[in-house]
């Protein structure tokens, strides 16, 4: 906590500003070491098991999205592409290549929800009988 906030983790327990703290933690990045020791314990790992696969994975997060990280990614991706090219190139069946992922914004979210109403809308429009199915 001292590293990222200058926060000395034992005063800000003995204050009880549990707020403050879950607050600090959240918004630890990635390479933290607490996100080190996290992904290291054993029982935290049982645990996410227990409660099953997330659907999504989580995109990137805004913050540590710096234009190296985002060339990386493209290149990335690039390295991916050519790889299932060359796969099928030699007569094999290359996997689908998944765009790695990367940060996704409010801006994004409304895009898509607004297409996704009005596709419903068409739907209950033209075909009223499918509309009632999904």
């Amino acid at each position: 906590m001292w590293h990222h906030y200058g926060l000395d983790l034992g005063t800000e327990w003995r204050a009880r500003r549990f707020r403050k703290l879950l607050n600090a933690i959240d918004g630890l990045p990635r390479h933290s070491g607490f996100v080190e020791a996290l992904t290291s314990d054993d029982d935290w790992a049982e645990q996410v098991l227990a409660a099953g696969e997330p659907e999504n994975l989580p995109a990137r997060r805004m913050s540590e999205w710096s234009p190296v990280v985002e060339q990386l990614t493209n290149i990335l991706d690039a390295v991916r592409e050519q790889t299932a090219v060359a796969v099928a190139a030699a007569g094999g069946k290359p996997n689908k290549v998944k765009p790695s992922p990367r940060p996704k914004t409010a801006l994004e979210r409304v895009r898509k929800r607004r297409r996704t109403e009005q596709h419903r809308s068409l739907v209950a429009r033209l075909l009223p009988h499918k509309a009632a199915d999904g």
